[in-house]
């Protein structure tokens, strides 16, 4: 493994083979405690109602990505790990997202935040800084997860409102995505030296396995923009209308 330290133990362990895949559950009791202290958070601040179960549907995603086997296969598989960050992203975010009523930030600011931090933690030397330490694997984490709740917050906040500036936040979002995604599938070598080491008991090479990461991020990701920009469009087409149809001030009757 290329690290600094040779005898550090990152936090979902080492890369594991496939056969023991399964058995490689994380279940710290640093992360546990956390999750249980972000339940009762939730519970506590939350009446029953739509918010309460969309936040708790938001933070089972994310428990599901760190204690499950995916956590350890994420050390192994780049893809792995770029699947782990758009489920959280794209899915568990905004579900947290909707069960608080966000400050009004600005849709295209909060898309400038949030794609800085995708794009910098993809590089290869954020990337390899976090396999090297705990605390900057969960920095990595907590601010993407963060700044893309703080995004589909501003979304969904300001839909009505903003939703020409939504919109284009949206293709901003999907554009960087596309073009991270299309630079890891075109790559013609790894960007990362530590899956030249953990991909081939998979029958893999880093730069089949990063491959598959892009068309990943491509896919998944255009899904989810092509859906919430056509939502978008329609929202501004319908306040459009709304405009249109409304008499003028003086006009009126």
């Amino acid at each position: 493994m290329f690290t600094a330290d040779p005898d550090y133990v990152p936090f979902c362990g080492m890369p594991p083979v496939p056969a023991e895949l399964m058995a490689r559950w994380t279940l710290d009791p640093f992360l546990l405690a956390g999750l249980v202290a972000t339940w009762a958070f939730g519970f506590w601040r939350l009446a029953k109602g739509p918010r309460r179960t969309s936040y708790f549907a938001g933070l089972g995603v994310t428990a599901i990505m760190f204690v499950s086997p995916l956590c350890a296969l994420s050390m192994a598989l780049f893809s792995a790990r770029v699947g782990q960050h758009l489920v959280l992203t794209l899915i568990a975010a905004p579900l947290l997202a909707r069960a608080f009523n966000g400050r009004r930030v600005s849709p295209m600011a909060a898309a400038i935040v949030f794609s800085a931090f995708f794009w910098f933690w993809h590089l290869p030397t954020p990337y390899q800084a976090t396999l090297e330490s705990d605390w900057t694997y969960w920095a990595m984490h907590l601010s993407l997860l963060g700044a893309a709740v703080a995004y589909w917050a501003a979304i969904i906040t300001q839909m009505q409102s903003r939703p020409l500036q939504s919109f284009l936040s949206a293709i901003v979002v999907g554009t960087q995505m596309s073009v991270l995604s299309a630079l890891l599938v075109f790559s013609g070598e790894p960007w990362h030296l530590w899956h030249e080491a953990t991909t081939p008991p998979y029958g893999l090479t880093a730069l089949t396995d990063q491959a598959l990461a892009g068309g990943m991020m491509w896919v998944f990701g255009a899904a989810v923009f092509v859906a919430a920009i056509g939502l978008l469009i329609v929202r501004v087409l319908v306040q459009a209308e709304d405009g249109e149809a409304r008499p003028a001030p003086g006009r009126a009757g």
